[in-house]
């Protein structure tokens, strides 16, 4: 299919005139006067490869892969090297290690050397975002690979002492911002709030750099980790050249497959400002993105104040309570040690998968409780996790603690995931599109600040004043994000999510006259109670109630409200057509003929002229629509059929009787149907948790793993 409309939008736009000449087509004509389209000796065109992106699932799909895979490996080559650090610092402890650490501890050598990449990465962010709202997305992720694929190669070269290690680590880091454009190019490139938030929680999920910080990688940290300890027999450094290479691979990629975006939806909205009409973005409970006018700096500095908080917070959870706490009391004072090096290292690297689960249930907290409640609950059991961590880890090492702290690390890392995860969205749902680079790259310059200083500050109360200090520290400064984050439950866009208004409840026993009367009216009434009325003349053999329609004048400006209660009407009838091919199969053989003379009976009309009007009605309804939402049937007949041919595909040819021979099939086509625009529609049945939907999380992050 999506070969088919790549293929389709190369093909040139022309009808023939009565005298068999061919010309332009409306739709040719439009291109052409805005100057997307241009003939070449082929006599195709060549359409804007931003209006490409926007059109062409194939295009799209092709640019935003590539996209992941470049923050993938951009996190795998910052994260290469995290499992070695309390190894390299450590002087002996490897042939590899450096000599000394320049007058640090070992907490303070540890976290320098991360420190040093999120000084330059924290620089970069605002930098590099803000720069991309001005030339363009494309550019500025293709700067940042490339200078990555240089990076690796000099920090390789310059790895024999810790300073001038240090120093290049740090020059790498101004060259790694392509997580804030990445979140900005989400932003650009879909156009409803729930794609729009998928797609930042999928680049959140993949792009978390160095630390279990708002933005690091847990999966780039299990990538690049696994690759670090795979490596080890090769030395403390080599994978550094791996980090170069696979980096340099998605450079190439994004180089032939990237294309940069404009957000085409944000052109709609200020076209309809500047001609005076009305906003057709819908209420918060509609799926459609909402854009805002202008930042908000107050509710701005509340988010990134709320997430640096939870940023040093989780430092208590990770690292300080695996290193050097757990690294401490496990390995380095245990006689003999509980915890080999390689064991730590399995341990630091396989707690990011946690991120998996964390990701999964992530969406149905805040459905639950809107961002900024999943945001303060993120939080509190962070606080409360790392507290337990402590205790265990300050009793009598034994395998037994030792146990007993990794399971409680993994079991309860998910919460601290659903903490961080809530930020991105958040900007998003905040930030004006021209401010999205800026507010992105302002966010992960504040984290990666906190994230960069915060464990070295925190490693150095370890040092002076015990490693249980600096992790009450945290403890307390998570408690205190969860109530920096109180006041945006409040802020539309980070609230509990408002349930669809659809107006109409389902017909208490006893109104059903009255909503027969609104049916006849041709008013809309919930699909459950309208079907419910024609059960009900199916069980009394009477004939189906014949629904007038109203005329499209009448129902112009409902068409908002009508929209928001497809998915709801949807949903419905799929489940209905279950039940009737449950009844089916259930059916003896030989009561099935009686089944399908009861429908054919009851689908009979006493008087033909009404079905005639209302089939009358409905064509002329649409006609209306069509016109009316910019389409021209009076010059592209051709292509409207088509529209219509695909978008109601046959069910029942010649709309024949039903007969046991063709129930099955009719009532699977219809049933296809309704999946059909469920999937269109975004299947998120209320609050419930459906398997699908957990499915669907989950691959989202599995996917950029298996690439």
């Amino acid at each position: 299919m999506d070969d088919e409309i790549d293929g389709a939008l190369s093909e040139p736009l022309i009808a023939s005139g009565s005298n068999g000449t061919p010309r332009p087509s409306f739709m040719a004509r439009v291109l052409a006067a805005c100057g997307c389209s241009s003939s070449n000796e082929a006599g195709k065109y060549d359409l804007a490869p931003y209006q490409e992106l926007y059109i062409s699932p194939k295009v799209y799909k092709r640019s935003v892969n590539a996209l992941r895979f470049a923050v993938f490996v951009d996190a795998i080559a910052g994260t290469i090297e995290q499992p070695n650090y309390p190894i390299m610092v450590l002087p002996g402890a490897h042939a590899d290690s450096f000599p000394d650490t320049g007058g640090l501890g070992f907490s303070g050598a540890t976290y320098m050397v991360p420190m040093s990449a999120l000084l330059g990465v924290a620089i970069a962010s605002m930098i590099i975002g803000r720069a991309s709202d001005k030339v363009g997305r494309k550019p500025c992720i293709l700067f940042c690979l490339y200078g990555t694929v240089i990076g690796c190669i000099l920090k390789f070269l310059f790895r024999f002492a810790f300073w001038p290690y240090c120093a290049f680590n740090f020059l790498n880091g101004l060259v790694s911002a392509s997580v804030p454009v990445a979140l900005a190019y989400a932003g650009d490139v879909n156009e409803t709030k729930r794609e729009k938030d998928g797609e930042i929680g999928v680049l959140v999920g993949v792009s978390m750099l160095l630390k279990y910080s708002q933005y690091s990688s847990l999966q780039g940290s299990a990538g690049g980790g696994i690759i670090a300890i795979l490596m080890e027999t090769q030395g403390l450094f080599v994978p550094l050249l791996v980090g170069s290479a696979i980096v340099f691979v998605a450079a190439i990629l994004n180089t032939l497959y990237l294309i940069e975006p404009k957000d085409v939806m944000a052109s709609r909205q200020r076209e309809r400002e500047e001609l005076g009409m009305d906003n057709e973005i819908e209420d918060d409970d509609d799926d459609q993105a909402q854009t805002v006018d202008k930042l908000d700096y107050k509710v701005f500095s509340l988010i990134l104040l709320g997430a640096l908080g939870d940023n040093v917070g989780s430092s208590g959870l990770m690292p300080l309570c695996l290193s050097p706490l757990a690294f401490q009391t496990f390995y380095t004072n245990a006689n003999p040690p509980i915890m080999s090096q390689v064991a730590y290292k399995w341990i630091s690297v396989l707690v990011a998968l946690m991120v998996v689960p964390g990701t999964i249930v992530s969406p149905y907290i805040y459905n639950k409780l809107g961002l900024a409640g999943g945001c303060i609950m993120g939080n509190v059991i962070t606080g409360i996790v790392t507290i337990f961590l402590l205790y265990i880890a300050l009793a009598p090492a034994s395998t037994a603690t030792f146990g007993i702290f990794v399971a409680l690390l993994y079991a309860c890392f998910p919460f601290t995931v659903i903490s961080q995860l809530s930020t991105g969205p958040m900007l998003e749902t905040t930030s004006p599109p021209d401010k999205r680079g800026l507010a992105q790259g302002v966010n992960i310059t504040v984290m990666n600040l906190g994230a960069a200083v915060s464990p070295f500050v925190l490693g150095a109360i370890s040092d002076m004043a015990g490693t249980p200090t600096a992790i009450w520290i945290c403890i307390a400064i998570s408690f205190i994000a969860a109530l920096i984050n109180i006041p945006l439950i409040w802020v539309k866009g980070c609230n509990i999510p408002a349930k669809p208004r659809t107006g109409e409840k389902k017909p208490l026993k006893g109104e059903d006259k009255e909503m027969v009367e609104k049916a006849l009216r041709g008013e809309w009434i919930p699909a459950e109670a309208l079907e419910e009325i024609q059960e009900e003349r199916y069980n009394n053999k009477q004939p189906y109630l014949v629904v007038p329609v109203r005329s499209y004048e009448e129902e112009k400006d409902e068409l908002k409200v009508l929209r928001k209660r497809a998915k709801e009407d949807f949903i419905y009838y799929q489940r209905k057509y279950n039940e009737y091919l449950h009844r089916y199969n259930t059916l003896p053989a030989s009561e099935r003929r009686a089944f399908c003379d009861q429908i054919n009976r009851s689908s009979e009309v006493s008087n033909q002229d009404e079905v005639d009007a209302a089939n009358a009605d409905v064509g002329k309804w649409f006609a209306d629509y069509l016109i009316d939402s910019g389409y021209h049937p009076h010059t592209d007949s051709t292509a409207i059929k088509q529209l219509i041919m695909t978008s109601f595909p046959v069910v029942n040819k010649g709309g024949a009787p039903f007969h046991p021979l063709n129930i099955e099939r009719i009532l699977l086509e219809y049933q296809k149907g309704y999946t059909r625009l469920i999937e269109m529609e975004g299947y998120d049945e209320g609050n419930e948790m459906r398997i699908g939907r957990v499915l669907q999380s989950a691959r989202s992050v599995i996917y950029m793993q298996s690439i």
